[in-house]
């Protein structure tokens, strides 16, 4: 199963900022683009492993950052779910 997160923020500059800081910390994670179905812009945003959800928050805590939302996304394919937190 693929579970991960969506991290969500307010724009391409806090999403590029969280992913490097997310890195030098060592926390995996990508840059991918917004699911549509979870919105109609054509932004990016950050997938993390649910596993790594913590260390994520803290790595960009640090640089003042906070998702401005996060989504859940269990299992891979079209029959995925997704649920907000």
């Amino acid at each position: 199963m693929n579970d991960h997160l969506y991290m969500i923020f307010k724009s391409m500059t806090h999403v590029l900022s969280a992913e490097r800081a997310a890195r030098k910390c060592g926390v995996p994670c990508r840059m991918v683009p917004i699911p549509r179905h979870l919105s109609t812009d054509c932004g990016m945003c950050i997938s993390v492993k649910i596993d790594d959800r913590v260390a994520f928050l803290s790595a960009i805590e640090k640089k003042d950052l906070v998702p401005e939302r996060i989504e859940e996304h269990k299992g891979s394919g079209p029959k995925s779910r997704c649920y907000s937190n």
